[in-house]
C-alpha cells in the first residue's frame, strides 16, 4: 500500500520512517517549503511561550537561549521538537488550537505577564483572538514562512496517472488547498476516484472534498498517530476488496 505524504520535507522524512517501519510504501511530495526568518525572542516580562508547529519549535529554539520558561505546545509532535531542543517545561495540548487555548487558560493568568507566540506567516485557528479576548497580552513573533509549489512533481503526476498511490495524507487546510489546485492544474481530477484521502480534521478535509475520492478518512484526534491509525484501517479494507487489491 503506497502513501503520498504532503507535509514539508523535514516532517515528511520523519513520518516516512514511521510508515515504512509499519509496512507502508511511501512517496513524499512536500507541498510546503519552510523558509526561516528567525527573530530574537525576548524573555523580559514573559510568563510563557506558545508554539503551534514543529517549525515554530525550531524557530523558537533559534531565537532564544532561555530553556526555563514554560512552553505550551499544540500537540505531541510539536512537544517532541521542543524537547529535542532542550526546553525543560513543555506542556502539551491534544493537537488543535481549541485544546491549546483551554490548556493555557487553565494554567495561566493575564496579569502575570506576556505570552509570546512564535508562528509562521499563516496561522490556523483563533488562538490569538481568544487569548486577547480573555485579557492576555500576546506578542506574535513571525519567524518563518511556508511557501507552496507551482506544480506537482513529474514523479507524483506519473504515480497518480498510473494509479500507484492508495492514499494521500493531509495535515493542514493549506496543503489540502494546494493539492486540490495542483490536481486541477495537472488535469488529474479523473484519477482521484480510486484514491483515499486521510485528513487530520474536518477543516483539513474541506478543500479536497470535491475531488471525487474513493473515500475521505478523518482522524479521531488532531494527532499524527490518529491519522496513521486510519491508514491501518484502510489497509485492512483494501485486503478485503478485490478490485482495490488488483488495480495496480
Amino acid at each position: 500500500m503506497r502513501i503520498l505524504v504532503t507535509r514539508h520535507a523535514l516532517a515528511a522524512e520523519k513520518l516516512k520512517i514511521i510508515l515504512r517501519a509499519n509496512g507502508f510504501d511511501v512517496q513524499c511530495e512536500p507541498l510546503l517549503k519552510i523558509k526561516f526568518d528567525v527573530k530574537t525572542v525576548s524573555s523580559e516580562g514573559v510568563q510563557a511561550l506558545v508554539v503551534t508547529s514543529s517549525s515554530g519549535a525550531v524557530a523558537l529554539a533559534r531565537g532564544t537561549q532561555n530553556r526555563e520558561l514554560p512552553v505550551f505546545a499544540v500537540g505531541n509532535a510539536t512537544a517532541a521538537a521542543l524537547n529535542i531542543e532542550g526546553f525543560k517545561d513543555v506542556r502539551t495540548a491534544s493537537g488543535n488550537s481549541a485544546a491549546l487555548t483551554d490548556l493555557i487558560l487553565g494554567a495561566l493568568s493575564p496579569e502575570k505577564g506576556y505570552l509570546v507566540h512564535v508562528t509562521g506567516q499563516h496561522v490556523a485557528g483563533d488562538l490569538l483572538e481568544t487569548l486577547l479576548a480573555k485579557g492576555f497580552s500576546v506578542r506574535r513573533v513571525v519567524s518563518y514562512r511556508a511557501e507552496t509549489p507551482n506544480d506537482l512533481s513529474d514523479d507524483v503526476k506519473k504515480s497518480l496517472c498510473e494509479h500507484k498511490i492508495d492514499a494521500v495524507l493531509f495535515f493542514s487546510p493549506r496543503t489540502a488547498t494546494t493539492f486540490a489546485s495542483l490536481v486541477e492544474k495537472a488535469c488529474l481530477r479523473n484519477d482521484m476516484g480510486m484514491l483515499s484521502a486521510a485528513c487530520l480534521s474536518e477543516a483539513v478535509a474541506k478543500p479536497i472534498r470535491n475531488l471525487g475520492w474513493h473515500k475521505i478518512l478523518i482522524a479521531k484526534t488532531s494527532e499524527q498517530q490518529a491519522l496513521v491509525q486510519k491508514l491501518y484501517e484502510l489497509r485492512e479494507e483494501i485486503k478485503g476488496t478485490p478490485w482495490l487489491q488488483t488495480r495496480k
